[in-house]
């Protein structure tokens, strides 16, 4: 046990950029004597938080082929553990997955979202499912994906798969390989401490999408025009495009009110990040999301039907705002410390190298 847990993992994180989070946990393993690296084929993210982008769009595509190829092969004899994000790989296809386990690497994958959302779930929980039309948020896109899980399951030693993520991965994968653990938004607990929740009288309400159809900001937009024609007292603003640094800024400093998502029926890094700052939130929390996970999440639970009566409430009630901000950052302490769930994390890859925990799948 002992040459397990002193192993020097040499790790890859990738290739895609999800919330920065490969970035987060690589650094982090490096502290611990890891060899870890978070690189990325084309980073298009607001956080530019990579460690290396390969930039791959840019080249002609014959030469970005066989640039993709060939950092194959480095990561092969350079990594013995694989993270990978999105249900993406290193080739097309995951046809990179039989050769690493070939070689004898482990393989991790996180799941974030819209790559394993089944809309044929989101109907049993989720009465705005109709409405997730969006990208691979589509009815026509569930057998693919769940043929896409059970296939990675086939060479896949662990998944990172937590809350709205769960459910879809264990219809394909065992639950001993399911680890729900929410990686994707933590924060450094010491880096930040609010000097205190107060509230002004007009707040500032701010709302920063990443994709605005995901997020329901059409009816976020709608919500805040009609409290604009009733002459209620509240400045508004979107935060798209800006770069994460001064989205980061807004929220410690300016923001009053953070509202977060509307259809999927969860919480983000938006939501995370506003909190963290001891900031109120409001979004929409399916049930399941309360009853099964989190039932003291502080998020002020709204749908697109109730948004602009229960934003109303939210902007004249100031002492609720500001409870809801130091419920809020409490929250982020106990479920979201950095370092308590890279420890967890951790953990789960020495666990990949327990004998019991490994078979060969060829």
């Amino acid at each position: 046990m002992s040459k397990i847990k002193n192993r020097k993992f040499r790790i890859f994180h990738g290739p895609v950029n999800i919330g920065g989070i490969g970035r987060y946990l690589a650094d982090w393993q490096r502290k611990q004597g890891a060899i870890a690296d978070f690189i990325v084929f084309q980073d298009q993210t607001m956080r530019q938080n990579h460690h290396l982008d390969l930039r791959l769009s840019e080249y002609p595509r014959l030469r970005s082929f066989f640039i993709r190829l060939g950092f194959f092969l480095f990561c092969l004899f350079k990594y013995d553990v694989f993270h990978f994000y999105y249900a993406k790989s290193l080739l097309w296809r995951n046809l990179d997955l039989p050769i690493l386990k070939l070689f004898g690497k482990r393989v991790v994958m996180t799941y974030c979202g819209s790559d394993v959302r089944l809309i044929e779930l989101e109907k049993q929980h989720n009465p705005y499912h109709h409405l997730l039309k969006i990208g691979s948020d589509h009815p026509k896109f569930d057998a693919s994906k769940k043929k896409m899980i059970k296939r990675q399951n086939r060479w896949v030693d662990a998944f990172i798969a937590p809350r709205n993520t769960y459910l879809p991965t264990a219809t394909q994968v065992p639950e001993q390989k399911i680890h729900a653990i929410w990686i994707h938004n933590t924060m450094d607990m010491q880096a930040y401490t609010p000097s205190q929740f107060r509230q002004k009288k007009i707040p500032l309400i701010v709302h920063a999408p990443s994709e605005m159809g995901i997020k329901g900001t059409e009816y976020v937009e709608r919500a805040i025009n009609a409290l604009r024609e009733q002459n209620v007292q509240f400045e508004y603003r979107r935060l798209h495009g800006l770069p994460n640094v001064e989205v980061q800024r807004i929220l410690r400093e300016e923001a009053d009110i953070v509202l977060d998502q509307f259809l999927v029926g969860g919480f983000g890094s938006l939501a995370v990040e506003a909190m963290y700052y001891g900031k109120p939130v409001m979004g929409y929390i399916i049930d399941s999301i309360k009853d099964q996970h989190y039932p003291d999440c502080p998020v002020s639970s709204a749908t697109i039907d109730t948004l602009e009566e229960r934003l109303l409430d939210l902007i004249n009630d100031v002492s609720a705002r500001e409870r809801l901000g130091r419920e809020g950052r409490a929250f982020v302490e106990k479920y979201l410390d950095r370092e308590k769930v890279n420890q967890e994390l951790w953990q789960v890859y020495q666990s990949l190298y327990l004998p019991a925990a490994h078979s060969p799948r060829l």
